[in-house]
């Protein structure tokens, strides 16, 4: 079951004292209470939620094992109304970050890198451990539970995406994630 299933509705109609519309103001407060959740809609600009684009959501960073690499798991929902796919993702704190798959070879699981990720329209894609994810190698730093890694997530279609994502100890991944089961999933 995905975590995100649709984007999240508007705020009521109203007016403020100033005659500014309530909804707007709504909106703004959702979307700020959102930002700071990590869940804000990420179609590029304000507006309402509701509107047609990507959204990102429970964007984590395992903390790293080894030190020199990471892995970022995300929730996307494409609502954009066409399909499109996750290119690359940049981020300051590593000198490469790829696109991975985990793969099963007789018993023995490896990563590969991918070209891109598809996100099919209506769709929402998890990024999860034991299957895509995206590798950040070549740390510039250690990273510890709490810390924030910024990164920008860019599309074939739309406009690139930046996101931060919450460091959090590999013990707690899984609860963090709520992960019913490992892998990539595509509901929709």
């Amino acid at each position: 079951m995905s975590r995100l299933s649709k984007p999240p509705g508007p705020a009521p109609s109203g007016t403020t004292r100033d005659g500014q519309s309530a909804r707007l103001l709504g909106t703004a407060r959702v979307t700020a209470l959102l930002a700071l959740l990590g869940l804000a809609p990420a179609c590029g600009g304000g507006g309402e939620a509701t509107r047609p684009g990507l959204y990102v959501s429970a964007a984590l960073v395992a903390e790293p094992v080894l030190g020199e690499r990471a892995a970022m798991y995300l929730t996307i929902a494409n609502r954009s109304g066409r399909n499109d796919e996750l290119l690359s993702v940049s981020t300051e704190l590593a000198g490469r970050a790829e696109i991975h798959r985990s793969v099963d070879r007789g018993g023995m699981v490896t990563m590969e890198p991918v070209a891109t990720l598809n996100l099919p329209d209506g769709a929402t894609v998890s990024l999860a451990p034991g299957g895509h994810h995206i590798m950040l190698l070549e740390l510039g730093r250690d990273l510890r539970p709490g810390d924030i890694v910024p990164a920008a997530l860019h599309f074939r279609h739309a406009a690139p995406i930046r996101i931060k994502a919450r460091v959090v100890a590999y013990t707690d991944l899984e609860e963090a994630l709520g992960a019913e089961e490992p892998g990539h999933r595509v509901t929709g």
